[in-house]
């Protein structure tokens, strides 16, 4: 109970793995509520000094990230050895890098200019033969970033087309790391 109560309080979440047995399921629960609550998260992979086969070790962390929390890509991790104090300074750079992340601001021009393009590559599925067109787009919120989609039908917009817009933003405007929120709204009819 702690633990959730700072994860609510924190900005950003450090949570410390033990490398030499990286990403128990309990590190998993407690990340997948860090990104349920918004935060933004870097994983601590301590004992690096113990850990024998370092490439095998880094390939088991990906796995599980990309497996187990697939819903925030390119979770940034620091190796690090608390024991002799190598890698903190690098841990508190990446914190820093993935707060910047976290508190970013997009203009709502360049937004929609991306949503043309996305939806010129991959239109919204059909509702019954029509189109379910993508009005606009715009960034209403930091910590995390969170986009506002207005659509003609927003409660038929499917899942999938949701993820392939978020996965987009993530990409096109390098959002690694931090959770993003979409959140669909009915466009008004200017007929009505």
């Amino acid at each position: 109970e702690d633990s959730l109560r700072a994860i609510r309080l924190a900005q950003i979440v450090i949570l410390v793995i033990d490398g030499t047995d990286p990403m128990e399921k309990q590190d998993v629960q407690i990340a997948s509520h860090v990104i349920e609550e918004g935060r933004a998260l870097v994983v601590a992979v301590n004992k690096w000094d113990s850990v024998e086969d370092r490439e095998e070790t880094l390939d088991q962390l990906q796995y599980k990230f990309d497996t187990s929390l697939a819903q925030l890509k390119d979770i940034p991790y620091q190796t690090l050895s608390a024991l002799n104090g190598k890698n903190i300074n690098k841990l508190l750079d990446r914190c820093l890098w993935v707060y910047d992340i976290w508190n970013m601001r997009i203009k709502t021009a360049g937004l929609n200019k991306w949503l043309a393009r996305m939806e010129s590559q991959n239109p919204a599925p059909l509702i019954s033969g029509r189109s379910n067109r993508l009005k606009y787009i715009t960034q209403i919120k930091t910590r995390p970033p969170t986009f506002a989609l207005w659509c003609a039908r927003p409660e038929k917009l499917a899942d999938s087309y949701k993820r392939f817009l978020i996965n987009g933003l993530r990409r096109d405007y390098k959002i690694p790391g931090v959770p993003v929120r979409l959140l669909v709204r009915k466009s008004k009819n200017p007929y009505a």
